[in-house]
């Protein structure tokens, strides 16, 4: 494989300062308040994204949203998601772009292609500097995530599956699996950030992660403020059993450890969601009425999950207008959350 000499050259300075290349155009907190930002549903992959499916939401919800979450699946090659890129900048949002580095949608098992430790060796690099070159190309900034709900070990890029807690890769007394994924997320915002890529780069972990080792801890996989933007987290209220938990004790348990990561980046409650069942438009009041308190003053944005069908194809419950009650409590939980981006030039 052959890259530039400049992008080369570029490769060497970020290897120097410890951190990627930083000049471009990236998504800023609002000067005051939260985002209000969803996934409204785009189909099976969540990659089929379309300007009509987000107007559909914006006047369900009856607000505008700041981005639009679309998934960059590579079980058909390392293809950039373009159109629904254009889909959702066309609706007037921002597109959120979830790097899922696997050659299958099937969860619990390792993956045998798309490994972190190939990544980060280089081995896809053809493919992403071409991607790199297409984001260039858009005209407008995007969002970024690699690997999302790190910490959780029904994706392949958790540790449990590349290398757990052994010490045989990289720097001594670090775990394996955290390793590499911190050294894969590294090289391809490294990749996507030469020649002033303008991507806001997202890492983005579960609150109920596993498996509950310390080697898994979120602060393990945590890439450094020199690849990070913003820092998310999944939040979802129904349990396995029926019940609730609510988005106060899940917050209360998650919140300081995201905090830790960083002294300043701001964090978002990336997925957001609670399935329909006994309680639902009271966990949406409750959720909305502790996010607009400003008991979690890190906490700059939140993203409605309002995917419809779970992986499996089963009915999810998740959407806002389940029921009427879950409805009205979203429309009021939003009504003072921000909808227009402000970006920053590096």
């Amino acid at each position: 494989m052959t890259k530039p000499a400049a992008l080369c050259l570029c490769v060497v300075f970020i290897c120097a300062l410890g951190g990627a290349c930083s000049a471009g155009v990236r998504l800023a907190p609002p000067p005051e308040g939260v985002y209000h930002s969803a996934h409204p549903d785009f189909g099976a992959r969540d990659d089929e994204a379309s300007s009509e499916m987000i107007k559909a939401f914006e006047e369900m919800s009856g607000k505008k949203i700041v981005w639009a979450y679309v998934s960059w699946h590579w079980d058909k090659g390392i293809k950039f998601p373009v159109s629904a890129c254009e889909a959702i900048r066309a609706a007037g949002a921002e597109p959120l772009v979830g790097v899922m580095p696997w050659s299958s949608l099937n969860q619990g098992y390792p993956e045998p292609e798309y490994t972190l430790e190939r990544i980060a060796r280089g081995a896809f690099d053809d493919e992403l500097y071409h991607a790199a070159d297409i984001v260039r190309s858009l005209g407008y900034p995007i969002m970024m995530e690699f690997g999302p709900e790190v910490n959780g070990s029904w994706f392949p890029w958790n540790g449990a599956w590349n290398g757990r807690d052994a010490d045989e890769y990289g720097e001594p007394g670090e775990p394996d699996g955290p390793e590499r994924f911190r050294d894969a997320y590294r090289h391809i915002a490294d990749i996507f950030r030469m020649g002033g890529g303008d991507v806001t780069w997202v890492f983005h972990v579960s609150s109920a992660g596993s498996p509950s080792d310390e080697w898994n801890a979120v602060s393990r996989y945590y890439p450094g403020d020199g690849w990070v933007d913003w820092i998310g987290v999944s939040v979802y209220g129904r349990l396995k059993g029926g019940g609730l938990r609510s988005f106060g004790d899940i917050m209360e348990g998650a919140y300081p450890g995201l905090c830790a990561l960083s002294p300043s980046k701001p964090i978002a409650v990336l997925e957001m969601g609670v399935s329909e069942g006994p309680g639902k438009a009271e966990w949406i009041k409750d959720a909305f009425a502790g996010v607009n308190s400003g008991r979690y003053p890190r906490v700059r944005a939140v993203s409605w999950w309002n995917k419809a069908s779970r992986p499996d194809g089963s009915r999810s419950g998740l959407e806002i207008d389940s029921s009427p009650e879950s409805l009205a409590a979203y429309r009021e939980g939003v009504g003072n959350l921000i909808d227009e981006a402000v970006w920053i030039d590096d």
